[in-house]
């Protein structure tokens, strides 16, 4: 059950990183802006510590969570694989 559970939001995720990169007119960026703001990289270089701070204690309590769910290249490697 926690598996699927992963997988869907994982799905979730990927589908709206996909569609916030593919929105050249601007629209979804209101509804969908919040997930460049969590990408662990953008958030390290806007020098944004408490996403970065929330990304490492989410990561050091459930594990693999950033790149299996958040990341949208760790969902990729995770569907290739």
């Amino acid at each position: 059950m926690l598996r699927k559970t992963r997988i869907v939001i994982a799905t979730i995720f990927y589908i709206a990183i996909t569609l916030l990169f593919l929105d050249f007119t601007g629209t979804l960026h209101a509804w969908l802006g919040w997930l460049a703001k969590i990408q662990f990289l953008p958030a390290l270089l806007a020098l944004n510590v408490g996403i970065v701070a929330a990304l490492v204690l989410l990561t050091l309590l459930f594990g693999r969570i950033y790149c299996s769910i958040v990341c949208p290249l760790g969902v990729m490697q995770d569907i290739f694989a």
